[in-house]
């Protein structure tokens, strides 16, 4: 099976890292991505760890990367992991250099990816969910942070071949009929991530802090009481139950400790992809996350203020391009 990674960034990377340490004869794996990053994996290699103990290297002499969109064309299956913003022209380079026959499985954030690739591609598209967090540390170095199964709507069966490597690489693969709630389910839990990236603090500190999570669940109660409203119920992910996450990031430290202890099973460094993309300068994906719920609260007539400001301030971030403003929690919601 030959295996192209399209958009080697920290999930990309991270997924590629863990079968290619673990590669046997039945895959072949290439990845796609920006010079930057295939500068440090030909100059170090290509790391992967995570918080419980995984730390495997794999060198640079067994690994296939690029910066051109024709090494794909031999692909049976390509794993998008691209920015949600950047879909559109992933599809378009798709539907130019792959094979017809390639299935596509999007592994990227928001719930509107699938959709615009099925308009877009004729290839047989897999909806994916990963759930867990990877940081890039620098020198080909990427660290996943938390714990999670990667999910895959195939009914079918049809990747039934990919998901026995994903295993065998110790990366389980949760297989659902219909993936759309548990998607939802990841966009409720995504949504702290623009909390996060504004704080400027590592995931799990933040998370100890009361004020930063009263700011998150206020975006959460926005969040449910719109997709409420569009008939939607997000599934749970992992040991997360969506309906319940406000209350929870309402109890006081020393309870939501106790509470939340098996829920925050966070490397100490761990910090969301978004504060990563401020410190580079680059775009987000607030419209996908945050801006989701703003777009279905105008839809339904729900007022959803802080989102709207968390939404304004990443923008505002963006175009500063001075990575993190380190806010107080209070300077994250509405005057």
């Amino acid at each position: 099976m030959k295996v192209t990674v399209l958009g080697a960034g920290s999930i990309g990377c991270y997924v590629a890292g863990c079968l290619l340490a673990n590669q046997t004869r039945r895959c072949k794996l290439t990845l796609i991505g920006r010079q930057r990053i295939k500068h440090a994996i030909e100059q170090h290699g290509l790391r992967v760890t995570d918080w419980q103990g995984r730390n495997q290297l794999v060198t640079a002499t067994n690994i296939s990367i690029s910066t051109q969109p024709d090494a794909m064309s031999e692909a049976d299956v390509i794993l998008l992991c691209v920015k949600s913003q950047d879909t559109e022209t992933a599809a378009d380079l798709i539907k130019q250099w792959a094979k017809p026959s390639s299935i596509v499985v999007s592994l990227q954030n928001g719930v509107s990816n699938v959709g615009l690739l099925r308009q877009l591609l004729s290839n047989h598209i897999v909806p994916g969910m990963v759930p867990f967090n990877v940081f890039y540390k620098g020198e080909g170095h990427f660290h996943c942070g938390t714990e999670g199964n990667i999910a895959v709507e195939d009914p079918s069966g049809l990747c039934n071949p990919l998901i026995q490597i994903f295993e065998e690489a110790s990366l389980p693969v949760a297989v659902y009929d219909n993936l759309l709630p548990v998607q939802y389910g990841k966009l409720i839990m995504n949504l702290n991530n623009a909390v996060n990236a504004l704080s400027g603090i590592p995931l799990k500190q933040q998370l100890s802090a009361r004020d930063y999570r009263l700011v998150t669940a206020k975006v959460l109660a926005e969040a449910l009481s719109v997709l409420n409203a569009e008939g939607i119920k997000p599934a749970r992910t992992g040991k997360v139950i969506p309906k319940l996450m406000p209350t929870i990031m309402k109890l006081p430290n020393a309870v939501f400790q106790l509470v939340a202890a098996s829920t925050l099973k966070i490397d100490p460094e761990a910090r969301s992809s978004m504060f990563e993309d401020l410190a580079l300068g680059r775009k987000t994906e607030i419209d996908f996350l945050n801006g989701e719920i703003v777009r279905l609260g105008r839809k339904n007539n729900i007022s959803t203020p802080v989102n709207d400001h968390i939404v304004l301030l990443i923008k505002q971030c963006e175009s500063h391009k001075k990575g993190s403003p380190c806010f107080p929690a209070e300077h994250l919601l509405p005057a």
